[in-house]
This record gives C-alpha cells, structure tokens and sequence, in this order.
C-alpha cells in the first residue's frame, strides 16, 4: 500500500507542478501585455516630430488631445537659414477634428545667435485656420506668414479671415494684423508686381443675405513690417466698378420709367443705387456720392418702396452728414 501511495505521489507531483508553471507562466504573458497596451496607450497620447534643420536636431512634443497638423520650413528673413514653422491642433473625440478648419496655434523655432540650436520666438493662437503660406507682399526683404481663417459659415466674406505675422528680426515675430471677416486675398491691383491685401465686405440693408452687395472694403499696402490702410491710391479700383454699376442703374432706370418689367427683380434700382453708394464710400470720393445722390434722389423716391428710399437716405445721412437728403 505504501509503495503503491508512493508511486502516485510521484506521478501526481509532476502535473501538478505543471499547471502551476502553466498558470504563472500565463499570468507573466498577461502581465506583459498589458504593460505593452499600456506603453502604447501612452505613446497615442503623445503628439511628437523630430526635426532636422542646418545640422541640428530637436523634437517637437504635444500631449493628448493636442497633436501636430503640419510642419513647414521657411527662410522668413532671408538669411539663409529656415525657420521652422509647428502648426498643430487641439480636438478632443467629441469634436471629431472639423473638416472647416485645420489648425489652431502656430509656433516658430530659429537658430540662436550661435546658430547652434533652435529656440522658439513664437508661440500664437491661431483659431479656426485651414491654411498658411509665405508671401513677399512688401516688395522688402524677407516673407510674411499669411494664415488663413474660417469659422464655418456658409458666406465666404463673412466666415473667411486672415492672420498676418512678419518677422522683425532674428529672434522675434509680431502679428501685424489680424481680420476676422472680409475674406481677405492678395493681388496685384497694379499690376506692378507689388501685392496688397483686399479685403471684402457686404451690404444687406433691406435684402436678405442672397442678394447681398459685395464689395471691396479696404485695401492695404505693407511698409516697414505693417499694413497701411490705402484705399485712396487705388481709384481706378472703384471707378471701374462704380462705372459698371451706374450703366446698370441707368438702364434699370429707363425701363422702370417707361413701365418695362425688368429681367432682374431682385430689388432694381434699390440695389444698384446701393453699389454705387458703398464703392463711392469705399473709394473715399464724398463729393461723387453726393453728386449722384443729388441727380437722383427723386426718381428713386418715385421708383423704388418707402423702406427701400429710406435705407438708401440713411446711409446718406451717415455718410454725409452735413447735407440734407431728405
């Protein structure tokens, strides 16, 4: 009997050290993967670049749920070497990274005054932007970075604006002018090969937003690192429009007279009187706005509905206020 006990003692001992050595063995793999899953759970909440630049290495790092959206790289004072632009995000799940908008802060890295590393001379928030590029829109040295903006709208003029940094010197950036609206754009009004920035605005008065007038607001100039509001050195800009507009008017205005339907019925008359009004303003010409408002205030009091004509003789008031317009 003993030896019999003996022999199962034997042969009990082994599997049984077997399922322990199974059951510790299982456990360690479990262990191991969940410090696995917990190291890239980690690793997900870290948004993270390393860079290259003149010899030079450094990481750009973001914790959750701020990530990187873009890195650029650009000579923004022309000396030979590129600053490094980090645009990057903050979205948490909830937002679901909206597809109006890309951005919403910038930072710049530029080589110290050893040239040995990079340091950081701009840190800005930059909310709702979608796009950035880098333009000569001063004719000087260096490029300025243009950050375009939209809140989501479904007006562009209205939704779309637009952040503008220069580059004082080598170890600083300022925001020389930010719009919020307007849809700003560079172009050459001249065309002179120097650019402006124009920016865009609309007249509703009486109308709803589908018969809005657009127009051209403002129009800037870059000099010495700022924008200069220059909307009396361009006159052709609105003598060309003011032109277009006033030949509409009077044709409008002929057949109105005459007891002729006109093809457009979107507020005749009302709305081509208010485009010549805000390029006349726009322009600066004062004495051109009155002179139209004078040749036709009548007919339009005859021609158009009482809220209409007296939107139109308060705008007047407010643009002229010295005369009387009623």
């Amino acid at each position: 009997m003993k030896s019999l006990l003996n022999k199962l003692a034997i042969n009990i001992f082994p599997v049984t050290a077997l399922i322990f050595m199974l059951a510790f063995s299982s456990c360690g793999k479990k262990e191991e993967k969940i410090s696995l899953e917990k190291k890239d759970s980690e690793q997900e909440k870290i948004s993270s670049a390393g860079i290259r630049e003149n010899g030079n290495e450094f990481d750009v790092k973001y914790n959750f749920p701020r990530r990187i959206f873009k890195i650029e790289k650009e000579d923004l004072n022309d000396d030979g070497n590129r600053e490094i632009i980090v645009l990057s995000v903050l979205k948490d799940t909830s937002e679901k990274f909206d597809s109006y908008y890309n951005f919403d802060m910038i930072e710049v890295f530029a080589l110290d005054r050893s040239q040995d590393r990079y340091i950081k001379i701009l840190s800005d928030t930059v909310d709702y932007s979608t796009d950035i590029s880098f333009d000569n829109i001063s004719g000087e040295k260096g490029k300025q970075i243009l950050i375009k903006t939209n809140t989501g709208g479904n007006d562009p003029i209205s939704s779309e604006g637009m952040f503008i940094y220069a580059m004082k010197d080598t170890a600083s950036i300022e925001l020389i002018k930010f719009f919020e609206t307007g849809s700003p754009d560079i172009e050459d009004l001249k065309e002179d090969g120097k650019r402006e920035i124009v920016v865009k605005d609309q007249f509703l008065g009486v109308m709803p937003q589908v018969n809005a007038v657009d127009f051209i607001r403002e129009i800037y100039k870059m000099k010495d690192n700022k924008l200069i509001l220059s909307n009396n050195e361009f006159p052709e800009v609105y003598n060309k429009k003011i032109g277009e507009v006033t030949d509409k008017y009077y044709g409008l205005k002929r057949k109105v007279e005459m007891g002729m339907q006109p093809l457009d019925m979107s507020y005749p008359l009302y709305r081509e009187a208010a485009e010549i009004f805000v390029n006349y303003y726009s322009k600066g010409d004062m004495q051109g706005l009155r002179k139209f408002w004078e040749k036709e205030k009548e007919s339009l009091s005859r021609n158009i509905p009482q809220d209409e004509y007296n939107d139109l003789n308060t705008f007047i008031s407010k643009a002229l206020p010295s005369s009387k317009n009623a």
